[in-house]
């Protein structure tokens, strides 16, 4: 499974409040700190911007929030992809509360009538990748953009995700690579049946989704065990049939195809290590090695044992 834990990139350098103000002017950004009495120190670690084409922008950021800020789009591109490689990002859109985590990524198409804002607590390790794109890089890509204000949640595919994991320590990759990878992004991200304006058709009460985050890690740090939904309802204090839906709603994700995914990378990791499938499949709470073998192809596109080395 991929770490949790803050690794200090390589470059990396402070930025004070008066960094992310002159960032804000070149992003049309409002920043605020209100944390008035802190030493202005506002992130420690890296953000690198790149150019892939005129009007396609990627925003690498990997830092350390050391002090808390917030932040409001004065006036967003057409069309804005954000995806979380690590922590919890929280924005608000048009009054309405929007919170991604690891592997998580959201599409928006907003005019500037809809207020965009973001709210960053210290203390939190993130990795965040921003690809931004203007009206004459959406004419030349042939972009289907629907009118209108809309934004969707979804998930980063498995190969996309490992695909941005060689940016943990150097983001200096070609230009050519991270151009590939960004388009992969846009299609991935338009692939979507029904973006909406409202993200929450689930109202998820604030102690809802700490209790939600609770599921959520259990699952994570402990997935080869076995879970039924009644059990983890009772842990999130809700009906099953509410903890299925919210959960969802609030991941962009089902409850068990959560469970699969941990599941199938903490195989990944055994079978890296030199275990044998059997081994992993067992290791992970599979009961069957034939199934396992399935569910790992269908996940990462190759044979479990084509990793073992």
């Amino acid at each position: 499974m991929p770490s949790r834990h803050y690794q200090e990139p390589l470059g990396t350098q402070i930025f004070t409040h008066q960094d992310l103000l002159a960032f804000g002017r070149r992003y049309a950004l409002d920043y605020r700190f209100p944390d008035r009495y802190g030493s202005g120190n506002i992130l420690q670690g890296q953000v690198e911007e790149f150019g892939l084409r005129p009007g396609m922008q990627l925003v690498c950021s990997n830092v350390r929030v050391v002090e808390p800020y917030e932040s409001s789009s004065l006036d967003p591109s057409p069309l804005n992809i954000i995806i979380v490689l690590q922590g919890h990002v929280r924005l608000t859109l048009g009054g309405e509360t929007v919170e991604l985590s690891e592997q998580m990524a959201l599409t928006l198409s907003l005019g500037k009538e809809v207020q965009f804002d973001a709210l960053q607590q210290a203390g939190q390790n993130l990795r965040v990748l921003t690809l931004s794109l203007d009206h004459a890089a959406l004419d030349q890509l042939q972009a289907p953009i629907r009118k209108g204000n809309w934004w969707s949640i979804w998930r980063l595919p498995p190969h996309l995700y490992q695909g941005f994991q060689l940016f943990r320590n150097d983001m200096s990759l070609a230009r050519l690579y991270l151009e590939g990878l960004s388009l992969q992004i846009l299609s991935q991200g338009l692939q979507l049946d029904e973006p909406r304006t409202s993200l929450c058709e689930v109202r998820i009460h604030p102690q809802e989704r700490l209790r939600l985050e609770c599921v959520r890690e259990r699952i994570a740090a402990h997935p080869q065990e076995e879970y039924s939904l009644s059990e983890l309802a009772q842990t999130a204090a809700m009906s099953p049939s509410s903890l299925r839906r919210k959960f969802k709603a609030c991941y962009g994700q089902t409850l068990f195809d959560f469970l699969k995914e941990q599941r199938l990378q903490m195989a990944r990791d055994y079978l890296l290590r030199g275990f044998s499938v059997q081994q992993a499949a067992h290791f992970t709470g599979y009961s069957y090695a034939t199934n396992f073998t399935t569910a790992f192809r269908k996940h990462f596109g190759v044979a479990p044992s084509s990793l073992i080395r």
